[in-house]
């Protein structure tokens, strides 16, 4: 870890924009094999983080949380409840609402799966002080709201903004890839 440098501001965020590619390419890595053990796609998964976080939700709020659209939540809600992961339970106050939460046999894989990983997280962000950890809770939060940002735009786009790698708006390719 770098605390003092002779660095200038312009190569400080230079190395900061690459380590977090690379943050995210790990923390990308670490996704992937937790999907493949839970024998989910990176949808459900992503599902499962935010109710993780939030408890219980209705299935609206997940679909926001969760950046997926009603349609697209409730095919994911079916596969994850196939894989028992999660449960559909009637709102106690209100009926006719309907709250997602996860299962225990969810609750106990996140934490053999994650678990150590937030113990070995938290071992580390005991070395920072607490002014390194202010701004590091800044730039997360700022970052997250960057992110999210991007994503709405980048939904937004539609077919309209970036085509797809090697092929051209409107133009179909052979299975050769040759037009």
């Amino acid at each position: 870890m770098i605390r003092k440098s002779n660095y200038s501001k312009r190569d400080l965020i230079a190395a900061i924009g690459q380590r977090v590619q690379a943050f995210q390419d790990a923390t990308d890595e670490v996704d992937e094999a937790v999907a493949t053990r839970l024998r989910l796609n990176r949808t459900d998964l992503r599902c499962l983080s935010v109710l993780s976080q939030a408890g219980g939700l209705s299935a609206g709020a997940l679909a926001e949380a969760a950046g997926l659209t009603r349609g697209a939540m409730t095919t994911a809600l079916d596969r994850i409840e196939a894989a028992g992961y999660a449960r559909r339970v009637r709102d106690q106050h209100d009926r006719r609402t309907v709250r997602i939460e996860m299962t225990d046999a969810a609750k106990q894989a996140v934490d053999v799966l994650f678990g150590p990983l937030a113990k070995d997280g938290f071992e580390l962000l005991q070395t920072y002080t607490t002014q390194e950890l202010a701004a590091v809770m800044t730039y997360l939060e700022d970052g997250r709201q960057l992110q999210r940002a991007h994503a709405q735009r980048i939904r937004e786009l539609g077919h309209s903004g970036v085509a797809a790698a090697g092929h051209a708006p409107g133009r179909r390719t052979t299975r050769s890839g040759k037009g």
